[in-house]
């Protein structure tokens, strides 16, 4: 019994002790750049920020961001819609002066961003099976996940790179 009392006295002595962190001066940026993306994209399509995150230990190598988006869709638009967000993200890093010397490469290219988009229909419901579910950017691939209930579990419906992604978006402009 007294083995439990300390026990229990120690993990309140942890959980309470403070823990000040300090981000640095450049997380603190990258945070700012991707709240004021997240933003702009929330403003211009629609997409509400659920997640972020990143690789940034010494340096700056990777930011993510993750959506949510209350309309079904197909391929052409889950691809405009990632296509369109990673060239906004790229762009809010890549000209922002202060952040450059903390990146670990300059510029900044679709390697280094993340971006997935988790898809509902508009009453937030899960969209039926065979619809597009997530949309993802990451290392410089765009993959296309489907739902697949009877199995728990997403199936990749398609992939492409995200310099093809681009080019496909782009024609049509």
């Amino acid at each position: 019994m007294k083995l439990f009392f300390y026990f229990g006295v120690i993990v309140v002595m942890f959980s309470c002790s403070s823990y000040d962190y300090q981000p640095s001066a450049y997380v603190k940026m990258a945070d700012e750049i991707t709240a004021k993306t997240a933003q702009k994209l929330r403003g211009e399509k629609g997409l509400i920020l659920v997640g972020t995150g990143g690789q940034m230990m010494d340096d700056i190598q990777m930011l993510m961001m993750g959506f949510h988006f209350y309309k079904e869709v197909d391929i052409g638009t889950a691809r405009q819609l990632v296509v369109d967000s990673v060239e906004e993200y790229l762009s809010a890093i890549n000209v922002n002066k202060e952040v450059r010397p903390y990146l670990h490469n300059f510029p900044f290219t679709a390697q280094n961003v993340q971006l997935v988009i988790y898809f509902y229909k508009p009453d937030r419901s899960k969209v039926p099976s065979g619809k597009i579910k997530i949309a993802a950017a990451e290392e410089g691939k765009v993959v296309y996940y489907i739902d697949c209930p009877k199995e728990h579990t997403l199936k990749s419906i398609y992939e492409e790179t995200y310099e093809d992604a681009w080019k496909v978006v782009n024609s049509k402009q």
